[in-house]
């Protein structure tokens, strides 16, 4: 059996503009910060959590409480929800993505798995704006469970072995993603990656990747299924 992990923003969903925005808007409202790097991928850890885990550290000498945690996520869901009011355009899927996962739920040679640098919350409203549907989805694991990326994406892939009782070898795991740090982090797991063509891994060598989804068949040894 393969395992096959969905990354969600830039992956799954068109909406990595309108979270970075309303990220950076949470940061400002929720814990006064001003000033600080707005390209995410220049943070350690390129997760919600592992960016505010750094902010608080280099700031104020420490990491965020739980309940500073808490009131974050809550404003942020706020704000997405208000820019869906206001514009659902900025919420739409990836082209195909949503077919793509259902034909994959349904494979009985393949367990599905997403693994996100977001929030739990803010990812299930993203993906139900996008009219994504995950009930097939094996496993999910989120910014709530650990702060590096690999240790994310880690936490789902313990699930699918757990669900499925069975520990699949790491060449039968694939990582699909859209940024540099979703490629790092399948590097330091040992795992397949799969990339989303964008200018941010044009400057990777080597690797897989998709400008339209029917794509993915081909390099996963799956059949598709009508």
């Amino acid at each position: 059996m393969k395992y096959i992990i969905f990354d969600i923003d830039g992956t799954l969903t068109d909406t990595t503009e309108i979270d970075d925005h309303c990220f950076t808007r949470a940061l400002s409202d929720t814990f006064g910060f001003q000033q600080f790097e707005t390209n995410y991928g220049h943070y350690e850890n390129t997760t919600d959590s592992g960016i505010i885990d750094q902010l608080f550290r280099e700031r104020n000498g420490r990491t965020y409480t739980l309940a500073e945690r808490e009131a974050f996520i809550t404003h942020f869901c706020v704000l997405l929800e208000q820019s869906y009011a206001q514009d659902p355009h900025h919420f739409r899927e990836i082209r195909k993505a949503g077919k793509i996962l259902t034909t994959l739920c349904r494979q009985e040679t393949v367990s599905i798995g997403l693994a996100t640098g977001g929030w739990r919350q803010s990812a299930l409203f993203k993906l139900q704006c996008a009219g994504i549907d995950i009930t097939g989805c094996a496993a999910a694991s989120f910014a709530q469970d650990a702060i590096a990326r690999r240790d994310i994406i880690g936490h789902t892939i313990r699930q699918l072995n757990e669900k499925n009782r069975y520990e699949a070898p790491l060449s039968d795991i694939i990582y699909v993603g859209d940024g540099k740090w979703d490629y790092q982090a399948t590097c330091q797991l040992g795992i397949g990656f799969i990339g989303i063509d964008n200018k941010k891994i044009a400057h990777l060598e080597d690797i897989i990747r998709l400008t339209d989804y029917d794509e993915l068949f081909r390099h996963i040894d799956v059949a598709a299924l009508s």
